[in-house]
């Protein structure tokens, strides 16, 4: 999954000067390069859900499968799964405090602008959801920048509307699935209170305890669970009937998403994906409660002032990856020698192998993504990043490049495309992966030599600053940055 970010050093300007898209002689292009290293993750993780049903999602390494292809799976599931939307979040708020940064500076009003380009976000990620494939996570993205939004500006109306608005459509709608809405917005509110009562470090720390909270209680859960299962109440029968009814009922709707996905027409899926989607929006505030503590480690990074000054802060990102990436592996490994796989409704349900198995693997996944994080700027100061420059230019247009993947991806395994859906083993769906990202790095590449913006991020900014900005590259700039690599 994928948003552009416009990660970019906050440049002093004149008091009241108009804020503007950014340029590119102003952008950090260590963040585009580990932009770009995301972009793989998502493909490489996004991949298989283009030939397998999406419904799916959540239940571990796919059970069915053998040799080669169990292994290639069991290697995306331990190093990528989880790990990749993390750190698009991450950048997600880094983008954010350097658009704030940049607005502060120059003495112009911020929250009009980024109300703008949340409303593109959520466009772009309602497009993608319904024309394109039902794995989007742009609209969930946009609902988690409200979020962020509400907690760094303490805009209490705006807050308070907001939760006028949803515990109203909770009462008159009767929908279970918008008390998830309601319950971020508390947890809005309260950070709201708080996190303006201490330094900037505050954002660090409530977003790793936020993030590990729920499942660090899930372990305990677990715990429990296991040392004393008489506390388990036996399934009734009225339970375990409802419970093959839920069974039976996804089993339907697996059978379905396949005949669309492998043998329907295109009006067929887009009507689908649309009546998926209306499902989607009411619960899609679920993500955040994990999106929201990343958006927030983020924007610490760039308060703190560390992604101004990478290289001198090369001692902290050491020992972040001394400590995450190897504590990271080693209780993702666990949680993988524990349950592999989820069968059934892919649910953790009361069994405490599973509930620790999953908690296990989340809390893994923040780490993880933490020590690529980390990894990846220690690299950028070293003689290989010359070599990981050209992932910049696809970093640069990440929105368009993540939207053309699936563009790409769906025209050569669904029905109304190619053809191909279930017919291409997990070797060749990472052969597959890497030839479309090397055409895309190619694709960025010639682009960016005669335009300053993607495609769809020259339109997203162009919503956002309510004007258009201008496209064409200018030669002075062209030449200035014409293959350079800024790791610091």
């Amino acid at each position: 999954m994928h948003q552009d970010v416009s990660a970019t050093a906050a440049t002093p300007g004149q008091a009241g000067a108009a804020l503007e898209p950014v340029d590119a002689g102003e952008r950090i292009a260590a963040l585009d390069i580990i932009r770009g290293f995301a972009l793989i993750g998502i493909f490489l993780m996004n991949i298989e859900w283009f030939t397998r049903p999406i419904s799916e999602l959540g239940r571990g390494i796919d059970p069915s499968l053998h040799g080669i292809d169990y292994a290639v799976s069991w290697l995306v599931y331990v190093f990528v799964q989880g790990k990749f939307w993390t750190l698009f979040s991450l950048l997600f708020g880094i983008g954010f405090a350097v658009m704030l940064g940049r607005a502060e500076t120059r003495g112009r009003p911020f929250l009009a602008p980024y109300l703008r380009r949340i409303l593109g976000l959520l466009l772009f990620g309602s497009a993608h959801f319904v024309l394109i494939w039902t794995g989007d996570i742009l609209h969930n993205y946009a609902i988690t920048a409200l979020a962020l939004l509400l907690v760094v500006t303490r805009n209490w109306k705006l807050w308070l509307g907001l939760l006028v608005s949803f515990a109203v459509m909770a009462v008159v709608l009767k929908s279970d699935a918008v008390v998830g809405a309601l319950i971020l917005l508390v947890l809005v509110g309260v950070m709201m209170f708080f996190l303006h009562r201490g330094s900037v470090a505050r954002y660090w720390k409530w977003g790793v305890t936020l993030y590990s909270l729920m499942f660090v209680l899930g372990l305990i859960g677990a715990g429990v669970t296991a040392v004393y299962p008489q506390i388990r109440s036996p399934e009734t029968a009225e339970q375990a009937a409802k419970r093959q009814e839920r069974l039976a009922e996804r089993a339907k709707e697996r059978v379905e998403e396949i005949r669309i996905d492998s043998r329907g027409s295109y009006a067929e899926a887009v009507r689908y994906r649309a009546d998926k989607f209306a499902e989607d929006m009411p619960q899609a505030a679920g993500l955040s409660f994990m999106a929201l503590p990343m958006f927030m480690i983020g924007f610490w990074f760039v308060r703190s002032g560390v992604v101004a000054r990478l290289r001198e802060h090369a001692a902290l990102f050491r020992r972040l990856a001394a400590w995450t990436l190897p504590i990271g592996m080693a209780i993702t490994l666990l949680s993988v020698w524990l349950v592999p796989s989820f069968p059934g409704d892919g649910l953790g349900g009361r069994d405490p192998a599973r509930m620790a198995a999953m908690s296990l693997f989340q809390l893994g996944a923040l780490l993880l993504c933490l020590g690529y994080f980390s990894g990846m700027v220690l690299l950028l100061g070293t003689r290989t990043a010359r070599w990981l420059a050209p992932l910049g230019f696809a970093g640069r247009m990440a929105l368009t490049n993540y939207i053309g993947a699936s563009v790409i991806s769906t025209l050569f395994f669904f029905g109304y495309g190619l053809g191909y859906w279930g017919q291409l083993s997990r070797p060749g769906q990472m052969a597959f992966v890497a030839v479309v990202f090397a055409l895309q790095v190619a694709f960025s590449w010639l682009w960016l030599r005669h335009f300053r913006y993607g495609p769809l991020e020259w339109a997203w900014r162009a919503l956002t600053y309510w004007h258009l900005p201008p496209m064409r590259r200018r030669p002075d700039v062209a030449a200035a940055t014409e293959g350079t690599v800024h790791p610091a």
